[in-house]
């Protein structure tokens, strides 16, 4: 077994998986023993890791390798972590392949490390150390602010990833030689091969994702491959349906970001129930627009003909038809999102999605009307031009569908709860607003203030909100280059994010209040 320098480990407890793995369920067989291992692990806890389908389809597709097999490492626990499968340490192996798929878990992959003995920095470690490798989405958003501690990342998709870099480990070359190996490779990024923010002459790097030809293979449709209780989607054999969106909104990574609007075929996500059959009677459909399938009526009739209880992630407002609502309805569901971003007619055409209010409450009233009773609507505050007025109308908005509710109600006997989750806009890489800066802190403030207040005077209508705080630390890691890397060690060390912002107000504000330069600092890499 392949151990680093120092093992003498300090006396923490340790997870206790046993309970995890009885409540597992593999839909198909997957062994704990192969000539290769590859630690993969997930920078948040096991019910936050295995509710990533992407997750799940990387553990799927490195069992697929011939003499490959993967251990499972999640944050579980407050000492070193073991994994889940003979519970080794993470630096048991020669490489340690982190899923990341939101900014804030930057601090729990270094916290990982930490805990496991391996050193932060890339440049701290040598050959005994294990390769660190970063895939997810924020590998192809913006790695520079991770740079400094992620030995190789992976931009793209796994299926065509998987089998360039998994060969490469086989052959158990040197640290440099491996480096300058998958350097070469498409659709890896080496911070110590490629040094975009210092040379100009870099080749563009291009994301390797999934093409629509691609996806016509039914090998490359992912869904679930173990179903548990003990994760946000408790007991759903999860089915991805699409990739892309077919709206180009401006503020959204994933439209920009994933390519083109593409399905998977409709005949292989219905062979994927009789593998679900047996280990339980839900589906859980996946996509960034479900509902925009253009089968998603016969595939919800299909699984409710089988028995299946049915859910979908957010759906596109367009999507909100009697072919979809019927059959969620039939098959148990109560509840339904929606992701109207603003309560203004103008705001929304401004973001690219020419939706109106009218035809928005007509789709509210069309899902109350077939008897739902929770309503969850995603807005967006601090968009560019936004002004009090647009935040009173998400306020007005929230009181129309909370009226619409009631009408039912009144009939039903049964009062629902409309819920507005509000989030603030960071500006993303590759979207149309990748330049624009952050809304003022000051303007944030008195923009939720006046909607927790106007809130709290409508009865069943409940909301949530992210912190201006929060926001401006995202936005920062998200647009940051490797410069960012002193700051995130310090926030991953414990460091509290108030101090810690307020001591780099003069490095952390200018790339989170300023509009950018036209040249951007990602721009070494194409995301399609």
């Amino acid at each position: 077994m392949r151990r680093g320098k120092n093992h003498k480990r300090p006396a923490y407890s340790e997870q206790d998986w046993a309970p995890y793995r009885a409540a597992e369920r593999p839909v198909r067989p997957f062994s704990a023993h192969g000539t290769h291992r590859l630690a993969l692990a997930y920078a948040n806890t096991y019910e936050v890791g295995m509710s990533s389908l992407g997750f799940q389809r990387v553990y799927e597709l490195i069992h697929d390798a011939p003499g490959w097999t993967a251990e499972r490492f999640f944050t579980n626990g407050g000492g070193p972590p073991r994994s889940m499968e003979l519970s080794r340490h993470l630096s048991d192996f020669s490489c340690v392949a982190f899923s990341v798929s939101f900014e804030e878990d930057y601090l729990n992959l270094l916290r990982m490390l930490d805990r496991s003995q391996i050193p932060l920095r890339r440049s701290e470690r040598d050959a005994w150390h294990p390769l660190i490798v970063m895939g997810g989405s924020c590998a192809a958003i913006n790695p520079l602010p991770m740079s400094a501690f992620v030995d190789a990342f992976a931009m793209g998709a796994a299926e065509n990833l998987l089998p360039a870099m998994l060969p490469l480990l086989e052959e158990d070359l040197s640290r440099d030689d491996l480096l300058d190996r998958l350097a070469e490779t498409p659709g890896f990024y080496v911070p110590a091969r490629h040094d975009p923010e210092n040379d100009d002459t870099l080749p563009k790097l291009h994301k390797v994702d999934i093409q629509a030809d691609q996806m016509r293979d039914p090998g490359f449709l992912p869904t679930s491959c173990i179903i548990t209780p003990k994760t946000e989607f408790s007991e759903k054999f999860l089915v991805e349906m699409s990739r892309g969106c077919p709206e180009k909104c401006r503020y959204c990574w994933a439209t920009f970001g994933m390519g083109k609007f593409r399905w998977h075929p409709t005949d292989y996500i219905l062979e994927s129930f009789e593998r679900a059959r047996p280990f339980t009677d839900q589906i859980g459909f996946l996509a960034t627009a479900v509902g925009d399938h253009p089968e998603i009526g016969r595939i919800l009739d299909e699984a409710l003909s089988m028995g299946f209880r049915s859910s979908v992630s957010s759906i596109r407002i367009p999507a909100v038809k009697e072919e979809v609502l019927s059959p969620l309805f039939e098959s148990g569901a109560r509840s339904i999102t929606l992701a109207p971003e603003t309560g203004s007619d103008r705001l929304r055409q401004m973001m690219n999605k020419p939706i109106p209010n009218a035809v928005l409450l007509e789709k509210v009233k069309m899902i109350f009307a077939h008897g739902f009773r929770t309503l969850k609507l995603y807005f967006i505050i601090g968009l560019p031009t936004e002004t009090m007025e647009d935040i009173e109308a998400i306020l007005e908005l929230g009181r129309q569908c909370r009226e619409l509710m009631l009408e039912k109600a009144s009939e039903t006997g049964k009062i629902g709860n409309v819920h507005l989750g509000c989030n603030i806009l960071i500006p993303k890489p590759y979207t149309p607003w990748q330049r624009e800066p952050m809304d003022d802190e000051k303007s944030l403030k008195r923009k939720i203030s006046v909607l927790k207040r106007g809130v709290a005077k409508m009865p069943n209508v409940t909301m949530s909100m992210m912190s201006p705080r929060q926001a401006i630390w995202q936005t920062y890691i998200s647009r940051a280059g490797s410069d960012a890397a002193d700051a995130i060690e310090q926030a991953a060390r414990g460091r509290h994010l108030a101090s810690l912002m307020r001591e780099l107000q003069p490095q952390i504000h200018p790339e989170v209040f300023q509009s950018f330069p036209r040249d951007l600092r990602w721009h070494f890499m194409r995301t399609a």
